[in-house]
């Protein structure tokens, strides 16, 4: 009986390969190879899918970043100390490729003698300036590039550290405040009230997984169809809530509430839930928006991708459209300019910004700018001294980066090193007396302490990366961030159901993951300027560097 069986399901396997050998040979006209070797051909296109998982697990995976780096995120972020072991020291001099160590001090500081003084924005000029709680933070992710439940962790557990996150250029919306309560006397939210029997469903449901799967069941039949994303649940009070943007500005918070957290909200050139119908900023909508958030970054360019955002028409959902104000199911191309920022106007540009400051009560507003020689950004700086319409920050992008589409012609071509770029604004604010004033934030693949404080070292006042808070996240470095070619599979940068409901699942402790990075990324930096003999990381200069050339 046995050997029957054997023998029918050999046959129907030589039955599926006379098959596909026919359909490759004599239909199928898209692919060369397969139909000159039907059988063989395929087995190069399965190992070639196989190459990604290879690389990850039985490769060294260096070309996302050294393993070793990755290493100490997925330690930390885990809660564990991120110290190596002695087979892990870096013989090859991957880790050193900028060529540039620090100089250990005669005599060191302890950790009980730092007096570490965080980074201010608009100290100078602003009446609400935004106070750093360390000197490392979440770059621009933008909600859609990224999932409604990764952007509500990671904003969740930047609230609770006091850690400043950018929203990247997709909008604002409830998942960038997770964390502030839900108060039904609150007039600025839109509910969907969930009757008292169905709580019944929630709390018989077994299992973590199963009650998500209950409250999606609920947000399906009790909030507008296909618009369960656009809102978060309130277990105590067993509602749906998001923004009402419909209502009067005055029941908007006057100050920005602790709970929000420290946000920073950047504008891209495509205006994502600003504009009106004409194409121009709605500033109701912004004065609301800037109610949550502390600062206002305009992103003028991006080291992966100067032609602005890319949002492939996969993740441009219903609700990621509602809440950017664009058509949904289309591919979303940022353009290439700010429209606020026309050739040789500078000035315009500024006053602009400082509108913004003006409209959103006294807040700091920056530039998230691409650094290729001092021409490309001296202008802007000489006009800021001429005019006194003085930018609180300027974002440094490296040129590289970005968690989702670029194209390969813009990533590779434009842009300098975040080593290289930040000392070129640093020597420019200093030369026209601005330094003062103006803070550098840099934003690169900086993804541990020592390449933090080197950057800082070098000019920075502060350190942003996303890639690194995506790893502490969960992210396994797929390669399936666009979409394009497959859906996320651990539910970071998907708009997939599926994939998203298992990131829901493990929701708070990834929360509390990014936690212990931002912690241990800050700490290690506190490290580095102790051995260099400073008691604080803002007192790092060209002084604690020394070239290994």
């Amino acid at each position: 009986m046995l050997i029957q069986i054997l023998i029918g399901l050999g046959l129907f396997f030589l039955l599926l390969l006379l098959l596909l050998f026919i359909y490759e040979r004599f239909f199928q006209t898209k692919n060369i190879v397969r139909s000159s070797f039907p059988l063989l051909g395929n087995f190069r296109y399965f190992f070639h899918e196989l190459r990604p998982f290879f690389r990850q697990y039985f490769g060294d995976d260096n070309a996302f970043a050294p393993r070793e780096i990755i290493e100490w995120i997925l330690n930390v972020s885990s809660g564990k100390t991120g110290y190596f072991a002695f087979d892990k020291f870096d013989t090859t001099g991957k880790l050193t490729a900028e060529k540039i160590q620090m100089i250990h001090a005669p005599y060191p500081k302890n950790e009980d003698e730092m007096r570490c003084q965080y980074p201010i924005l608009g100290e100078h000029n602003r009446k609400h300036p935004l106070a750093f709680n360390g000197y490392f933070y979440r770059s621009a992710m933008s909600l859609g590039a990224l999932s409604f439940e990764a952007t509500a962790a990671m904003f969740s557990a930047c609230a609770d550290t006091q850690t400043p996150a950018n929203t990247g250029e997709g909008g604002f919306s409830v998942h960038h405040i997770p964390r502030l309560p839900y108060n039904p006397s609150a007039k600025f939210w839109q509910t969907k009230k969930v009757p008292v029997i169905f709580r019944i469903m929630y709390f018989l449901a077994p299992g973590k997984r199963l009650k998500n799967r209950t409250i999606d069941f609920l947000g399906f039949l009790f909030c507008e169809k296909q618009f369960r994303d656009a809102y978060l649940f309130d277990q105590k009070h067993f509602v749906f809530y998001k923004i009402n943007w419909q209502a009067d500005l005055k029941y908007f918070p006057k100050t920005v509430p602790e709970k929000a957290g420290k946000i920073i909200f950047q504008i891209g050139s495509s205006l994502n839930g600003l504009h009106d119908e004409s194409g121009k900023i709605n500033w109701d909508r912004f004065q609301k928006i800037m109610s949550f958030c502390s600062a206002v970054e305009i992103k003028l360019a991006q080291g992966a991708k100067q032609s602005g955002g890319i949002l492939k028409a996969l993740k441009n959902t219903k609700v990621i459209a509602d809440i950017r104000g664009v058509s949904p199911h289309k591919d979303l191309i940022s353009p290439n300019r700010f429209p606020y920022f026309d050739e040789n106007g500078e000035a315009d540009f500024l006053a602009f910004c400082t509108k913004l400051s003006v409209k959103s009560d006294g807040k700091p507003v920056g530039a998230k700018v691409v650094i290729a020689n001092e021409k490309n950004i001296e202008s802007l700086i000489i006009t800021m001294q001429k005019t006194g319409d003085i930018l609180d920050f300027i974002t440094v992008d490296g040129g590289d980066g970005g968690s989702g589409a670029a194209p390969i012609a813009l990533s590779i071509l434009f842009g300098k090193k975040i080593d290289r770029a930040v000392p070129i604004v640093d020597g420019l604010l200093k030369k026209y007396k601005l330094r003062k004033k103006v803070k550098i934030l840099a934003s690169s693949k900086i993804y541990a302490p020592h390449a933090s404080a080197r950057v800082l070292a070098l000019g920075a006042d502060a350190i942003g990366n996303a890639r690194s808070i995506m790893i502490s996240a969960g992210c396994i470095r797929a390669a399936k961030c666009s979409g394009e070619h497959g859906n996320c599979p651990v539910g970071i940068a998907t708009m997939n159901k599926s994939n998203r409901r298992a990131f829901a699942q493990a929701f708070e402790a990834k929360v509390a993951n990014i936690k212990n990075y931002l912690h241990a990324h800050n700490h290690g930096i506190e490290q580095v300027a102790a051995i260099c003999g400073v008691d604080s990381p803002h007192k790092l200069g060209n002084k604690h560097l020394v070239s290994t050339n």
